[in-house]
């Protein structure tokens, strides 16, 4: 197996195991494995019992390249020169990283870094480290600079609280009714949720949240199934993201 081979092995493990789980993984690669050696040349093993939806996929044929080097970077801890094109900017901007780790997250591949010293230009450190939509990163350049990781724990930074955007988190209770708490009761949201039932269609959900416009957008998706008790402030900004939508329909 190639060093190529091995490194987009890892990448479908970290990706895919918590979706099938450990035991049906280990399986899975397995057999693929044995089935290539057992397989001749033009034969393909049967995939009609599989399938995968998928509205709003990503085609990463063009970061090909460029995730091999992240992961090349990573391993050699080397500065990368990346060129960027955030999605409201008007042009790409280039700047320096230390690649720390790529993960999914809704179909998407992210990439969590620590921003690197500019090269001639004095460091100020950001507030939050940069996370990068892998698909909008137009080019990325190993430099020679090694970099030393500081005390890194991605189940500590990313899976403890509710949303990718790693903000200052808040503590939210919303109430789901109907179908929206069966949907949201069959499923983990935080660590540390806790999830009170309310008679046979509703429940409360307590968790903490470190990102306002994806814990916004989730309850909006769930329509009238979901209603913030609190905090105030959210309730207010739900409102008012409610009667901004109202308007769009009540002008045409």
């Amino acid at each position: 197996m190639t060093e190529a081979e091995l490194q987009s092995l890892q990448l479908c493990k970290a990706f895919t195991q918590h979706l099938v789980g450990k035991k049906l993984y280990e399986e899975a690669t397995q057999a693929i494995l044995k089935s290539k050696t057992a397989l001749g040349d033009g034969q393909q093993m049967d995939e009609c019992h599989f399938a995968a939806f998928r509205p709003g996929t990503i085609d990463y044929t063009p970061q090909h390249q460029i995730i091999h080097t992240l992961i090349d970077a990573m391993e050699k801890q080397k500065v990368c020169r990346l060129t960027y094109q955030a999605i409201e900017a008007p042009r790409p901007k280039t700047f320096h990283i230390k690649p720390l780790k790529l993960f999914s997250y809704h179909d998407a591949i992210y990439l969590h870094a620590q921003k690197a010293k500019e090269p001639g230009k004095p460091y100020r450190a950001p507030k939050y480290d940069p996370l990068l939509a892998v698909h909008r990163i137009k080019a990325a350049v190993m430099t020679d600079v090694t970099f030393q990781p500081e005390n890194f724990d991605f189940e500590k930074t990313f899976n403890q609280h509710f949303g990718v955007i790693k903000e200052e988190a808040f503590e939210v209770e919303v109430a789901f009714t109907g179908w929206a708490a069966a949907y949201v009761a069959e499923r983990r949201w935080s660590p540390k949720q806790e999830i009170i039932h309310k008679g046979k269609d509703k429940i409360i959900l307590k968790l903490a949240s470190s990102s306002r416009p994806e814990l916004m957008g989730w309850l909006l998706s769930l329509g009238a199934g979901a209603r913030v008790i609190k905090p105030d402030w959210l309730v207010k900004e739900i409102k008012a993201k409610m009667a901004a939508m109202a308007k769009c329909y009540n002008d045409v």
